[in-house]
This record gives structure tokens, C-alpha cells and sequence, in this order.
């Protein structure tokens, strides 16, 4: 996998259950890039905090 914001082999990738959600965060460490991933594809970081929050 690739950042795909600068191309970067070596993303950090956390995988974890949000509001009983399956959710992937995964950030860069060269141009700290983030992103949270469903099983549906990119999700924004509200609907993280939305799910966090029930």
C-alpha cells in the first residue's frame, strides 16, 4: 500500500471496531496524510466521530 498523497511505501494502518463499525485508519509518517476506510470505501472523519459517539 501507498500514500496517496505522496507515494510513500510504508503507511501506518490501525485497524479497529467504531460504534461497531470495522474501520481502517492509516497515516503517512513522511507527509502525514490520514484516512478512515469502511468496508465501503473512504469515510470522512465526522462520520468516525459520529459513530465514535453512539
Amino acid at each position: 500500500m501507498h500514500c496517496s498523497a505522496c507515494a510513500k511505501g510504508a503507511l501506518i494502518e490501525i485497524r479497529m471496531h467504531v460504534g461497531g463499525s470495522p474501520l481502517t485508519f492509516r497515516r503517512c509518517g513522511r507527509c502525514e496524510a490520514q484516512t478512515w476506510e469502511s468496508p465501503d470505501g473512504h469515510i470522512p472523519l465526522t462520520r468516525v466521530l459520529e459513530l465514535a459517539a453512539k
